[in-house]
C-alpha cells in the first residue's frame, strides 16, 4: 500500500551536490558550494528588513543541503520501519528545520540541517503538545542558539 505525500508549500525544492574534493577546498568556491556559504552583513540586512514578515508567501523555493536530505530521508526510513515491526503501517514522523534566508538568490530559503523531533504520529495527526516534546524542542532551539551562526528569526 502507498504511502500519500504530504501537501507541500515549497514551490520549487532541489538539492545540490556539495564537492568534497580537497582541490574544491583550494579552490575558489563553485556556484552549489557558495550556497552554504553567506556574506553575515548582507544576509544581517536581509534580516533586519525581514519581507516575509508583511508577505506570507515570500519564499518560492528551498535550497537543502546534502547532509539535511541524508537526515530526514534516515528520519523518515526509521518512521517506516518502526511502524512496520509494530505489524502495521509507517508511523508519521516530524522534525524542525534550520536555515536561512538567501541573499543572493531572492525568495530562496536555504535549508542547512534538519532535527528529528521524538514524537510518533498515525495517519492526519501528529500531537506535538507533549511536554517531554515540548522541552525538547525549547533546550534544541537553546542549545542552537548558544553553538551555530544561523540564528532563529
Amino acid at each position: 500500500q502507498a504511502v500519500p505525500s504530504p501537501p507541500s508549500t515549497i514551490v520549487n525544492m532541489e538539492v545540490e551536490p556539495v564537492s568534497t574534493s580537497s582541490a574544491a577546498v583550494a579552490a575558489p568556491l563553485d556556484k552549489s558550494d557558495a550556497r552554504y556559504t553567506f556574506d553575515e552583513a548582507r544576509l544581517a540586512a536581509l534580516c533586519s528588513s525581514a519581507p516575509w514578515q508583511s508577505d506570507p508567501k515570500y519564499f518560492q523555493s528551498a535550497t537543502f543541503s546534502p547532509s539535511a536530505v541524508m537526515k530526514m530521508l534516515m528520519h523518515c526510513h526509521s518512521g517506516v520501519e518502526k511502524g512496520l515491526k509494530k505489524g502495521g503501517n509507517p508511523i508519521e514522523v516530524m522534525g524542525l528545520m534550520l536555515g536561512r534566508p538567501d541573499p543572493d538568490t531572492p525568495k530562496t530559503l536555504v535549508v542547512t540541517d534538519v532535527f528529528p523531533l521524538p514524537i510518533e504520529g498515525f495517519e492526519t495527526r501528529v500531537i506535538a503538545d507533549d511536554q517531554d516534546v515540548v522541552n525538547y524542542m525549547i533546550e534544541l532551539g537553546e542549545s542552537l542558539e548558544r553553538t551555530r551562526k544561523e540564528k532563529f528569526m
